[in-house]
């Protein structure tokens, strides 16, 4: 038994999770700690993104996606969207700029609600990347999973009608081809920051075997270290599994 144990440790020690997302949570309680106003959190929360995004890149992961902006954000006060969408657009210009020659950044999510001014700013660093071959940066702004999962629903029926696609001919594979992460890995690792233990409508259908793993710490805090220990958890369950 014991061997067998150690067999399978060797196998999956130090596995590189395929794609891991993150659920950016905590920025307004992190600012509402040190007495600052929430927008000080968001600001700092584009911080780790950087750190994240590079250490991922050396570990070899092939896509990170980052839960930024959710259609249920909307509901926040007129001031702090405001502001977060201005964040937004500072932040997709840096991204081009600045972002390693391997990353290939994409936005997922939909764009009804987005300005001509933000939209502008996504679609110029998603073309000035598309030909990198590393790691796919995700980046979930006005995401909503079960908006996602309606809309390909609605796109399967109206390809059935019109015959593009038979009755039979609808499983796993082609449902996730009408996803926005089509053509892209499952998810396999999911962390969460701030001590929440939710989902949150984020990839409910791509995160269907994803191991979950979550911290305290607010995601301003969040740091390689906590990466690290994310990923031994991710391999730990292989091991268990």
């Amino acid at each position: 038994m014991l061997s067998l144990v150690n067999e399978l440790r060797n196998r999956h020690e130090n596995k590189v999770p395929r794609h891991i997302a993150i659920i950016c949570d905590g920025n307004g309680r992190w600012a509402r700690k040190k007495g600052l106003n929430r927008t000080f959190g968001h600001k700092a929360g584009t911080k780790p993104i950087e750190k994240i995004t590079k250490a991922c890149v050396e570990m070899g992961v092939e896509v990170l996606t980052f839960y930024a902006f959710s259609t249920e954000n909307w509901n926040r006060t007129e001031e702090e969207v405001s502001f977060l969408m201005n964040l937004f657009k500072d932040f997709f210009i840096k991204l081009r700029k600045e972002a390693d020659n391997n990353v290939k950044v994409r936005h997922i999510g939909f764009t009804d609600k987005l300005s001509k001014e933000l939209l502008k700013e996504i679609r110029k660093t998603e073309n000035a990347t598309m030909n990198n071959s590393g790691l796919i940066l995700n980046i979930a702004l006005n995401y909503g999973s079960r908006i996602e999962i309606t809309d390909a629903i609605k796109k399967i029926v109206d390809d059935v009608n019109s015959d593009n696609i038979s009755l039979d001919g609808i499983n796993e594979s082609l449902v996730s081809s009408y996803m926005l992460t089509a053509g892209l890995p499952d998810v396999d690792l999911i962390i969460r920051t701030s001590g929440e233990k939710r989902i949150s409508n984020f990839l409910l259908w791509q995160a269907a075997k994803a191991q979950l793993w979550y911290t305290d710490d607010c995601w301003p805090d969040f740091t390689c270290k906590h990466l690290k220990q994310a990923v031994n958890s991710y391999n730990r369950s292989l091991i268990i599994g």
